[in-house]
């Protein structure tokens, strides 16, 4: 029997501020990001669509996701966590992911400073 994984890789932007809240198993801290995809058919027309993807964060990794604020672009790695609720005798089921990465993505250009820097190739010693 092969072994499956449960991995998950998102790249998107916040929509709203990261909520951190207290529980009795430690801090929590959620937020939404959207992921945006464009594309043409074949008949040339544009189409965009948005998927929003709720994420989750615990432990220490809590911390520094509490300081992110709408708009920030990141990349989220993590597992896909199915819930399950009722609601008016119903039973739903939704999904979030469980992070366990976090960076910031910096689409800044580089200053000239270290453009130029990089670019300098490395004296050799006579």
């Amino acid at each position: 029997m092969s072994s499956y994984k449960n991995n998950v890789h998102l790249e998107g932007n916040l929509g709203k501020d990261a909520e951190k809240k207290s529980t009795p198993n430690g801090d929590v801290v959620n937020f939404s990001i959207a992921v945006n995809e464009q594309w043409e058919d074949k008949d040339g027309a544009e189409h965009k669509n948005t998927d929003w993807f709720q994420i989750q964060v615990w432990g220490p990794l809590a911390k520094f996701a509490a300081t992110l604020k709408a708009g920030t672009p990141v990349i989220v790695e993590g597992k896909i966590k199915p819930e399950t609720y009722t609601a008016d005798g119903v039973e739903h089921k939704t999904f979030s992911i469980k992070a366990d990465y976090i960076r910031k993505i910096d689409y800044s250009a580089p200053n000239e400073a270290s453009e130029s820097k990089a670019a300098k190739p490395a004296k050799k010693a006579k």
